[in-house]
């Protein structure tokens, strides 16, 4: 009876915390909450002049509002045409997002059928605490649509690839319609067809491979008529500087990976013994990449001065002034990548089309918040991500740190921090 009852306070316990934060959201859309900066209450209303031409036309022109695929758009025209009230569509948005911790929540328990489900839920919640994810709620952002229409696909992907037949059914069907449906909220999620199509190619006959690539050829015709007819959706803030790509993107990418080294390192037995050939290797890779990028020259400032670089860069030059604190934070970030693709060869892929796919001369940490935590505990295989639920530890450590930064985005919303650095 006492286990029982321990295991129902505990369940009862759960359900509160999700509602706290939610509560903290509905909290952050009364406030009309900003943590992300003041651009995402101004990207609202500047888009929202699209979403009543499009209840005007619904094939009427983005151009010179935003530059992202409509379907999002299509969705809150049609709300606004019901109920004609922005507070309420930005409620009804608020409450949709909800299912973003939800639908990880689930894709995790797939991903990791054996590992306790309460530590997998405890974590899920930690997308609450992460400022991109916080704004897109409140301000009825395209990155909320986006997001729930990536983890319905990856929950279909998992599904069909556990079930190791190979064969084309309805999970592999229903995970490349939502991912169209990404696409055509954000074309960005299109990079996560490429990866898709090579994990097809190798476990599909060729003739199943050539009709799914078919079924989806079908599926981007529309996306073919958007360019066509609204070339600016191809806009992008592309640079040939990869160098400066290069450096920016490992930093971002090794801030959200550095909480899951430091419970791997720290308290999995062993982990250095078990991977230290690679670890060697990974150490000299990264070391001989990186200063190879820093020979050829860091410019990003002459082109975009006071714009995006990441949450190292600028607490390299808010504490120390200089950029060699964010130089560091791309070695580790290399660092830590190279180690992963050691480890699951097919993450090689991923990464580089993180890397170069967000390429750009102004490169923003929201880009990357929280899909690419989705994408490393979902579509990669390695045993970082494998031990990190067997430990309540792991998750304290990880709480601590996602809090932190919680925290650095109220402050710098508050003091407007950022905003005033010298580079």
């Amino acid at each position: 009876m006492t286990n029982y009852t321990n295991k129902i306070f505990k369940n009862i316990s759960l359900i509160l915390l999700f509602f706290i934060f939610t509560a903290s959201l509905y909290l952050g859309l009364y406030l009309n909450e900003t943590i992300s900066g003041p651009g995402s209450k101004a990207d609202f209303y500047h888009t929202w002049n699209y979403v009543l031409a499009l209840e005007k036309d619904i094939l009427a022109s983005p151009k010179g509002w935003t530059v992202h695929t409509p379907l999002h758009y299509m969705f809150l025209s049609l709300l606004n045409i019901i109920f004609n009230d922005q507070n309420l569509i930005r409620f009804i948005i608020c409450t949709l997002s909800l299912l973003v911790p939800i639908l990880f929540y689930y894709n995790l328990k797939i991903k990791f059928p054996i590992m306790n489900r309460k530590l997998i839920f405890l974590f899920s919640l930690s997308i609450f605490l992460f400022p991109s994810f916080r704004y897109s709620a409140i301000w009825a952002n395209d990155h909320i649509s986006g997001l729930i229409f990536f983890l319905s696909s990856t929950l279909f992907f998992i599904k069909w690839e556990k079930n190791k037949l190979g064969l084309i059914d309805k999970d592999i069907i229903l995970s490349i319609v939502f991912l169209t449906l990404a696409v055509y909220t954000r074309q960005y999620y299109a990079l996560i067809f490429i990866y898709y199509l090579f994990i097809f190619i190798q476990k599909l006959k060729f003739l199943d491979f050539i009709k799914l690539s078919s079924f989806i050829f079908v599926l981007s015709l529309p996306g073919f008529w958007l360019i066509f007819n609204f070339p600016s959706l191809l806009k992008t803030t592309f640079t040939y500087k990869f160098h400066n790509t290069l450096l920016i993107n490992f930093s971002i990418l090794g801030f959200y990976l550095l909480p899951f080294f430091l419970s791997y390192f720290c308290l999995e037995k062993n982990a250095f013994s078990k991977d230290k050939k690679n670890i060697y290797l990974s150490g000299l890779i990264s070391f001989i990449l990186i200063i190879f990028l820093l020979f050829i020259g860091f410019d990003y400032f002459q082109t975009s001065p006071n714009a995006g670089g990441g949450f190292f860069l600028k607490i390299s030059y808010i504490f120390f002034k200089n950029p060699y604190f964010f130089y560091l934070s791309s070695l580790i970030g290399a660092f830590f990548i190279i180690l992963i693709c050691f480890q699951d060869n097919k993450s090689i892929l991923i990464f580089l089309l993180l890397v170069f796919g967000f390429s750009g001369y102004v490169i923003f940490q929201k880009y990357f918040e929280p899909m690419f935590i989705f994408i490393f505990l979902l579509l990669i295989k390695t045993r970082i991500t494998e031990t990190f639920f067997m430990n309540y530890k792991n998750l304290i450590i990880y709480y601590v740190y996602i809090f932190l930064y919680f925290t650095s985005a109220l402050i710098n919303d508050y003091y407007k921090i950022t905003l005033n650095i010298q580079y």
